[in-house]
């Protein structure tokens, strides 16, 4: 059965236990203000604060449409629901639901996840975060970049709105003599609730704050009845991986995946013989320490100037655990650049041998990221760093000389197979290396050394101008065609370094090439017309029918809201009023089957295939 199939199960009805909660916690607010009017006290807000943590749960669950279940006719109560249970919470529910999906949309990722505010460098900070998180949401909600957020500024009304009702609410109180009243009984109340939220939502569950894999991103503990007082929180992976299902189910929905995460040996800690100690590190680490493919948040350790145009940044290691990878490989980053995303390859340069994770990067004509990089980063930055991947690698096994082809850049993977090949075996080795003048050559003092440490296993040639085929065929003609061969650098060098070596009777099987190329998606010239209101906001732009009507949308300055852009959190879903669109995917998003029966759509995975309108 398809992992879709078995969290559906628990989806697409009506969630009557949360509207139940929410009547219980109504009745309970209204016994806690005659408790305090017959003299409760302080007592009042500590119990306040308890109401006001499940009063969060429902106004979570109506963001995640979890109280409807899609049922149609339930839509109008939840939304209401959500309003009243975030009014006792002191903030807008709308900008609650932006907020929230953003964090499913980033989880852990320093810049666009609005939760990892809480991730302090020491227990006083962490405690001050979790304390001030709820101003940092009105900072996201009504400050001045707001304005320039397609999703918040869609709810900015609303959310002013709702501001000047909780002042006019509580000036009312004050005028009639409850003042006291209110202050207890809600507003501490919320005000005690807030940093145990942000502590018991966002921090515990997703310590220590690197891993953005969605299978280890956050945990589940299952220390029995921590599910009662966390009201099922102790189960947020289950929550991550499948929003769309109740809170009070997440530990059935745990035990029918249980299995699938012991294998994937997802962050599952307990009591239990098969569960890992609580907090630790290495339990959202596992994947790092398998081997296998990652995902995380790294802080830079170093940056070194190689030349004029170049630095090698160097991460740090987690938990002193040493990064795996080949020879060879690259590791994908990202960070936003100019409130853009960007994500681009970077070969790394170390030996997998040192456990240690470099790269380089050069800066170029138009190369957004990598100049970015060159200006921004240093010391403790943090960077989206996930890999390794890439098949320019050798073999398991090498028993013929290797000739190492590199121009510019290209030197980069290069460097570290010529490390690792030096270091663990005696196979003689050339590299040739084109650069266009001496200030251009990188990591011209790792080159140096090897060169004194292998005088004769190591042999480098340094040419300062294009590696013409000329140039390439005066350097390797005499090398005989028993050896095993690697490229690198611009397409023209490649290419002429093919030639060069077929001529000298290198089969096709002994050549590998390495090239990186970032083209814009190819638009078909078929365009389609969009409309769309949404908030009262009436736009209108044109899609071709090979981007997504969210590229569209961003590509023509009309931007929808969104968050993740992989139809995970359903940000952007609108109701397709008129005409037709083709899904890139159907599988694993954030729409229910009803809710798609209903007409609702994700932009950020449509294309139009007719002219459309859209609605929210």
């Amino acid at each position: 059965m398809k992992n879709q199939a078995v969290w559906q199960k628990y989806t697409g009805k009506v969630a009557w236990p949360t509207i139940f909660l929410f009547l219980g916690l109504l009745i309970g607010y209204g016994f806690l203000w005659y408790a305090y009017k017959k003299g409760l006290g302080g007592w009042t807000s500590c119990i306040g604060a308890i109401l006001a943590y499940g009063m969060f749960t429902i106004a979570h669950e109506a963001c995640h449409s979890n109280i409807s279940g899609g049922v149609k006719s339930f839509i109008f109560i939840e939304k209401t629901l959500g309003w009243v249970s975030s009014l006792f919470l002191m903030f807008p529910y709308c900008a609650f639901v932006i907020i929230h999906l953003r964090h499913h949309a980033h989880t852990n990722d320093p810049i666009k996840d609005p939760d990892n505010y809480v991730n302090g460098s020491n227990a006083l900070s962490i405690f001050f975060r979790c304390t001030t998180l709820i101003g940092h949401y009105f900072g996201l909600t009504l400050g001045k970049d707001s304005k320039n957020d397609p999703a918040m500024k869609s709810i900015r009304g609303q959310s002013i709105l709702f501001t000047f009702l909780i002042i006019f609410l509580m000036g009312t109180f004050i005028i009639i003599g409850e003042g006291y009243a209110l202050l207890y009984v809600f507003i501490l109340s919320a005000l005690i609730a807030a940093p145990i939220l942000a502590f018991s939502f966002d921090w515990i569950p997703h310590y220590p704050h690197h891993n953005t894999g969605k299978y280890h991103n956050t945990r589940v503990i299952t220390i029995p009845g921590l599910e009662f007082v966390s009201l099922y929180q102790s189960y947020h992976l289950m929550h991550h991986l499948f929003p769309r299902v109740p809170f009070y189910k997440y530990k059935r929905c745990f035990l029918d995946y249980e299995k699938e995460l012991l294998e994937k040996k997802s962050p599952i800690e307990g009591f239990r013989d098969q569960d890992a100690y609580l907090l630790k590190k290495k339990n959202t680490y596992t994947d790092l320490l398998t081997g296998k493919n990652w995902s995380y948040i790294l802080e830079v350790g170093n940056v070194q100037v190689e030349t004029h145009d170049t630095i090698r940044i160097t991460f740090k290691n987690l938990d002193n655990i040493p990064f795996t990878f080949k020879a060879g490989q690259y590791v994908v980053i990202s960070d936003d650049v100019q409130n853009e995303f960007i994500s681009r390859c970077y070969s790394i340069c170390e030996s997998p041998s040192t456990g240690m994770l470099s790269v380089g990067v050069k800066r170029v004509s138009g190369g957004k990221l990598s100049n970015h990089l060159l200006d921004k980063v240093k010391r403790n930055y943090k960077l989206r760093v996930s890999g390794p991947y890439g098949n320019f690698v050798l073999p398991e096994k090498i028993n013929t000389p290797l000739v190492l082809i590199a121009g510019g850049s290209g030197i980069t993977p290069i460097l570290s197979i010529l490390k690792l090949v030096l270091t663990n075996s005696n196979i003689k080795v050339t590299l040739l290396y084109g650069c266009k003048s001496v200030k251009d050559v990188i990591f011209k003092k790792d080159l140096d050394q090897l060169s004194l440490l292998y005088p004769d296993q190591f042999s480098c040639i340094i040419e300062l101008d294009i590696l013409t085929e000329e140039k390439q065929c005066t350097h390797l003609e005499h090398l005989g065609s028993e050896m095993l061969c690697y490229i690198c650098g611009p397409l023209p060098m490649m290419n002429a370094s093919k030639r060069v070596l077929q001529k000298i009777g290198i089969a096709d099987h002994q050549i590998m090439i390495e090239e990186f190329s970032f083209q814009r998606k190819q638009l078909s010239g078929k365009k389609h017309n969009i409309q769309s209101v949404l908030h009262q906001r009436e736009i209108s732009f044109f899609a071709d029918s090979a981007e997504t009507i969210l590229e569209a949308s961003i590509r023509e300055k009309q931007e929808l809201p969104y968050a993740c852009g992989m139809g995970q959190c359903g940000t952007c879903k609108v109701k397709l009023d008129e005409g037709e669109v083709v899904w890139n995917t159907t599988t694993e998003i954030a729409l229910l089957q009803n809710e798609r029966d209903q007409g609702y759509i994700l932009p950020c995975i449509c294309r139009a295939k007719t002219n459309i309108t859209l609605r929210s």
